[in-house]
């Protein structure tokens, strides 16, 4: 029989778009001469549930989505009975976002989700596969290793395939010593792994690096040090099964109207490289930036394009390769393309950069704006200042690219100054994009705080607590598998009024922007004057006219944040007094028009003019 290899994607995997990681394995794999189908699985559940819920409980915290589909193998574990009570607060305001009363999710983890595996198992030819993988990210790992039992008992010859974020390192080690019924694990990049235990398996050879495996039941595995660098090499992701299973079940389903399609540009982190942020637990093992040429990139988003129909692009890369913004970006600007595109970028980005990007499709960004305390930004190694973070949100306002951020807090270092002055900074920004939310860090794996926390003043406690109520610790170590840790910082003493003062501003800042009486700023400029348009005060908007020195200061600092020096020296080719100057920058600055950091000064208002 001919080697072919199924590729599975399970809840709570998202629905409205492909799996990247099947759809780089497909392309792979038959890139070798394998057969290989991809079974969406997870858009059969999404379309059963309805599509709204499902698509809440995939955002939803404390492995909810792991919970539910938990009953066949976790069910009688005492923790996971309890999972309802210690989270009741959680539980509820998960009720209310689904509508729905919480016999309802009982009755989905009970009854209907087993019920849909299965479903998923009677449904499908496995019996036709050699091998079947299952990348596993985020909430889907319970609902593929679940199936797979189910597949393996079934089919015990089948080969079980397990790779994705959540087998990384130890996890992905002791997930296999855990579940018999898994045959390898490809604990890392699949690109030279996977293709050589795929040959290993077809050709009664023995096991390469890179795969964990079984000799006499013993636990095996050689680390494979290749790092993948040859994008260049594979065409386009495979996404054909994707849209075949989405016709399948409703052929007028608004999924295959100009459907969001998921394209990898590069991976690893340029920043990380040189300064790892401290909390940040992405890339593993992976760090090493690596990335296409932009000459490839423009080629396969415009043939993604054009298979399938769509002008809506979401870029999967943890931040954006600098030269993209111009030799890609750039180049879709000059060509007037109306593709869209959501990507993560480093937030010190110029107005012309900003510009590019708007202007070559670009329409949400998550620039990693975290926090805009000076000090927590040093704690957290972003390798950006507060007023870079400003001019990303003035800049993106203006040319209407929408920013997801958030602030961050729960560092080990942080102060209650820092709370005081990130409350000074932010109050006078509310007229740009607000935070999605406040709220503390998690420690993740992989991350600094995790690798090493006696460095950092934290004292890790154990496993996240919401394993505890999901996993049986019976069967597994939680500290093993676990991405996320509790943790103490005992040289931290925040006082909680701040705390509270600045989520409730956050809240305060997101319900103005939502209201009929939008905060705003900005400033239209005349030959000898400017006037200012301040509406951040909902009380009491202002009309204010500045002449001479501070006309001159809002205009000239308007691009980009300008020293003090250069400053001055504008101001004297006016003919302008130093102590001119300085009152001036007294003046905006309190009025906060103007923001001041480190003698540098840039102005928070817009300008009126829209051919910027």
């Amino acid at each position: 029989m001919a080697f072919k290899i199924a590729l599975v994607n399970m809840p709570f995997g998202f629905h409205i778009y492909p799996s990247i990681q099947l759809g780089t394995l497909s392309t792979l794999l038959k890139s070798h001469g394998w057969k290989a189908k991809s079974h969406y699985l997870n858009l059969h559940f999404a379309f059963q549930i309805g599509m709204a819920e499902y698509n809440t409980l995939c955002e939803k915290r404390f492995l909810i989505g792991e919970w539910l589909f938990s009953e066949i193998l976790f069910g009688t574990a005492q923790g996971n009975q309890n999972y309802t009570h210690h989270f009741e607060s959680h539980i509820q305001d998960v009720c209310h976002s689904i509508g729905k009363p919480l016999e309802y999710l009982l009755d989905l983890k009970t009854r209907r989700i087993p019920e849909y595996l299965n479903w998923a198992l009677e449904s499908q030819d496995w019996e036709q596969y050699s091998a079947i993988g299952f990348s596993s990210t985020f909430n889907q790992n319970i609902a593929s290793v679940t199936l797979a039992k189910l597949i393996k008992e079934r089919f015990p010859k089948i080969k079980i395939i397990f790779g994705g974020s959540n087998f990384e390192s130890e996890m992905g080690m002791e997930y296999f010593r855990a579940f018999d019924w898994i045959d390898y694990v490809v604990p890392g990049e699949a690109e030279h792994a996977l293709p050589a235990l795929i040959r290993a398996l077809e050709n009664n050879e023995p096991i390469p690096k890179g795969v964990v495996h079984r000799v006499e039941g013993k636990v095996v595995f050689e680390e494979n040090f290749q790092m993948f660098k040859d994008f260049d090499d594979y065409p386009i992701p495979d996404y054909d099964d994707f849209f075949e299973e989405i016709r399948g079940i409703d052929p007028q389903s608004h999924l295959l109207d100009n459907p969001i399609v998921l394209y990898e540009t590069s991976r690893g982190c340029w920043w990380g490289e040189k300064h790892h942020c401290t909390f940040c637990g992405l890339n593993a093992s992976t760090m090493k930036f690596r990335a296409r040429s932009p000459e490839r990139v423009r080629q396969d988003i415009a043939e993604l394009s054009a298979k399938h129909d769509t002008y809506r692009f979401r870029l999967v890369d943890n931040i954006l390769e600098n030269q993209y913004i111009e030799n890609v970006f750039g180049n879709f600007a000059e060509e007037n393309y109306d593709w869209e595109f959501f990507l993560e970028i480093k937030s010190n980005l110029s107005k012309k950069q900003i510009q590019q990007i708007a202007r070559g499709g670009v329409n949400v960004i998550q620039p990693g704006i975290e926090s805009f305390s000076p000090n927590q930004l040093q704690e957290m190694d972003k390798g950006v200042r507060p007023i870079q973070n400003m001019v990303c949100l003035k800049w993106c306002m203006y040319y209407g690219i929408e920013v997801t951020w958030s602030i961050l807090t729960g560092f080990p270092e942080e102060t209650d100054e820092d709370f005081k002055k990130q409350l000074e900074i932010i109050q006078p920004l509310i007229h740009l994009q607000p935070p999605i939310s406040v709220g503390n860090i998690w420690l993740e794996r992989f991350s600094p705080y995790f690798t090493r926390p006696d460095k950092y003043g934290i004292k890790i406690t154990g496993a996240g607590i919401a394993y505890h109520y999901v996993y049986d610790s019976e069967v597994m170590d939680l500290n093993k598998i676990a991405y996320d840790f509790e943790f103490e910082t005992p040289e931290r003493r925040i006082d909680p009024l701040l705390e509270e003062r600045l989520r409730q501003f956050v809240e305060y800042w997101k319900q103005r922007q939502q209201s009929e009486n939008t905060p705003f700023l900005f400033y239209a400029k005349s030959k000898d004057f400017v006037t200012v348009y301040d509406g951040r005060d909902e009380q009491h908007p202002q009309k204010l006219r500045f002449e001479g020195v501070p006309a001159l200061l809002i205009d000239y600092c308007n691009e980009k944040p300008q020293t003090l020096s250069a400053i001055h020296n504008k101001a004297e080719t006016r003919g302008n007094s130093p102590g001119a100057v300085e009152s001036a920058i007294e003046e905006l600055v309190q009025r906060g028009i103007l923001y001041g950091e480190r003698d540098k000064y840039f102005t928070l208002a817009l300008p009126s003019n829209s051919r910027l």
